[in-house]
């Protein structure tokens, strides 16, 4: 397993086993913490060559209106691009937090985008979240 400098509100690691990189969210974060997690998340990404990404943001709040119009039309439609090939992104939600984003309908305009050039699920189990991704790098 392959670590990544971060500050004390994320954790990053690539774990070369399962090809995935786990981002874990270790507290409450500002909007511009986000985007600076974020930011970490893909440059770590790219160091590693991993399109596959475990984003575990159990520990967290919910980002406010701005962030999540940032994340869901700005960072996340030029993933792709910058890394040569479509994200897969598994987050893992407390359960509140996934009852929110199901609600929100900039998640649900950004799930039903025909044109969108990542993939994201949402889940609030684990193994559910893992096997995602694993179904996804097969190709199912």
């Amino acid at each position: 397993m392959r670590t990544f400098a971060a500050p004390d509100f994320l954790s990053l690691a690539h774990r070369s086993d399962l090809d995935f990189l786990v981002a874990r969210w270790l507290r409450p974060v500002s909007g511009e913490e986000t985007r600076w997690g974020y930011q970490l998340i893909l440059e770590a990404a790219q160091q590693c060559r991993c399109p596959y990404w475990l984003l575990d943001g159990r520990r967290r709040q919910p980002a406010d209106a701005d962030t999540t119009r940032w994340g869901l039309e700005e960072f996340f439609p030029q993933l792709a691009g910058k890394m040569g090939r479509p994200i897969c992104m598994s987050q893992l939600l407390s359960p509140d937090y996934q009852q929110l984003t199901e609600e929100l309908p900039a998640f649900q305009a950004a799930d039903h985008d025909p044109n969108r050039t990542y993939q994201m699920r949402r889940f609030n189990d684990e193994t559910r979240a893992v096997q995602w991704l694993q179904q996804a790098q097969a190709g199912k």
